[in-house]
This record gives C-alpha cells, structure tokens and sequence, in this order.
C-alpha cells in the first residue's frame, strides 16, 4: 500500500491539473479515489506514463479518459500497477476552483 496523495487542479474551474506521482510500497493495481468536496465533482485519471491529458467528459475532447467523483463520494479503480520499483501518474480537472482527489494505492481496498 502506498500513501495517500492529494491531487490539485490549482486555480480557475475546468483547469487541469499538473501530473502527480502515485508511489507504493508493494505491487498494487488498485487504487482508492476520494472527493471532499461538498458541490462539485472532480474527474481524474491514472496513468502509467506522466505524459496525458484530463478533461471535462461534456467536452468529449478527443485521446482523454476521466473518471468522475461525485461531492463527497468515492470509487476503487483498477489500473495500470504501481509497485516500489514503478510509479503511476494522476491529474485532475474540475468545476470549480482548486479541484482536488485523494488518492490511495492498494490491493483489495
């Protein structure tokens, strides 16, 4: 299981957030996706390589995939593997400002 990181989409609504760097302490292809926010969704994505893009899904832009947090909600996500020799790589993007998701690497949460 790795730590918990929060990723930040600082500044305006509807801007992406910078690439974030998911480590773990053993091999894990789960990952916990938090939202504290009370009104807004965030949308994030994992990746196993630092170069992609997030954003809003009514825009449809093509070659980007998010997953939608509802306030105050969670998912587990299967995705690409982290391990302490393999990192991922998250971004966020939201409605409003300072969009953020926690994210926790870890098998069977």
């Amino acid at each position: 299981m790795g730590k918990t990181v929060k990723v930040v989409a600082t500044g305006a609504a509807n801007t992406e957030s910078s690439v974030f760097t998911i480590t773990s302490n053993g091999i894990s292809n789960q990952y916990y996706l938090s939202n504290d926010n009370v009104n807004n969704f965030v949308y994030v994505w994992i990746n196993a390589t630092n170069s992609f893009n997030v954003a809003l899904p009514e825009t449809q832009t093509l070659g980007t995939q998010v997953i939608a947090i509802p306030p105050y909600g969670y998912k587990v996500f299967t995705g690409p593997q982290v391990s302490n020799t393999s990192n991922v790589y998250a971004k966020v993007i939201g409605d409003a400002v300072n969009s953020a998701c926690y994210v926790t690497p870890g098998e069977g949460i």
